[in-house]
């Protein structure tokens, strides 16, 4: 008899694979960079917010949330940096 149910649990979760198979390919760059990028896009669009404020208002810049948005902004642009860096560091190494 047909279980829906179970048609649909097949469909999200397929069943493992035998051990036989293929091993997966190994990451691409991009791949390897997604989490890096996406700090780095994080913090260019927290930057962009700092500066919309400080641009209508320059008196703002002493603001506890200009300072939050400032130093925030700087913090996920240095981990992407690191992360992305890492990345590419990692494809290097494992290119043949």
């Amino acid at each position: 008899m047909f279980n829906p149910g179970t048609a649909l649990l097949y469909r999200w979760f397929p069943p493992a694979m035998p051990s036989s198979a293929m091993p997966p390919a190994p990451p691409t760059l991009l791949q390897r960079c997604a989490l890096g990028l996406w700090f780095l896009g994080l913090g260019a669009l927290g930057l962009l917010r700092w500066w919309m404020r400080h641009a209508r208002d320059a008196e703002a810049a002493t603001d506890v949330v200009m300072q939050v948005w400032w130093w925030g902004s700087l913090t996920l642009i240095a981990v992407g940096i690191g992360w992305t860096a890492r990345a590419f560091a990692t494809h290097r190494r494992q290119q043949p």
